[in-house]
């Protein structure tokens, strides 16, 4: 039982690790390097679910981006655009974090997020929810599948990703 529950614990820690990883690659790496990537399962999907980002709104912004090439090219856009990475001060702030471990190989999270903005006076430009799940491989657990809800989203999250 104790044995059980130590492992429970090791696998929730790892897991918030690895949030907190994902956004601290994105806000602060100069180049997301195969660290940034390899926090993701092969076929990792992430999907928001409404517009999100620097045009709030805009229909095209909702999207569902799968596997690690389609991950690099949405994350290279996002970028070129100015809305993350170095010298945009922009930041990723991840809290009210709750982790499920199911079993020995899946997990999920919930978790709000807060984009900040830190040019003159620090403004929060958008504020939503996060439902993660988890794969655990060889390598250590990753991210499977995210889905991203912005503030007054309308398909708020069900239970289960899709």
């Amino acid at each position: 039982m104790a044995d059980a529950l130590i492992s429970k614990l090791i696998d929730d820690a790892a897991i918030r690790n690895l949030i907190a990883r994902l956004a601290h690659l994105a806000d602060l790496a100069p180049d997301l390097t195969a660290e940034y990537y390899s926090l993701w399962t092969e076929d990792g999907v992430y999907d928001v679910r409404e517009p999100i980002g620097w045009k709030p709104g805009d229909p095209s912004q909702a999207k569902v981006v799968r596997g690690h090439a389609e991950l690099k090219k949405d994350r290279d856009m996002l970028r070129s655009t100015g809305f993350q990475g170095p010298g945009t001060d922009v930041w990723h702030a991840n809290t009210t974090l709750s982790v499920k471990v199911h079993d020995n190989d899946t997990a999920e999270a919930e978790s709000y997020w807060i984009l900040v903005h830190g040019h003159g006076t620090p403004h929060i430009r958008r504020i939503g929810h996060y439902h993660d799940t988890f794969r655990r491989t060889p390598e250590g657990w990753k991210i499977a599948y995210r889905i991203v809800t912005p503030n007054g989203g309308s398909h708020l999250h069900t239970g289960k990703s899709p």
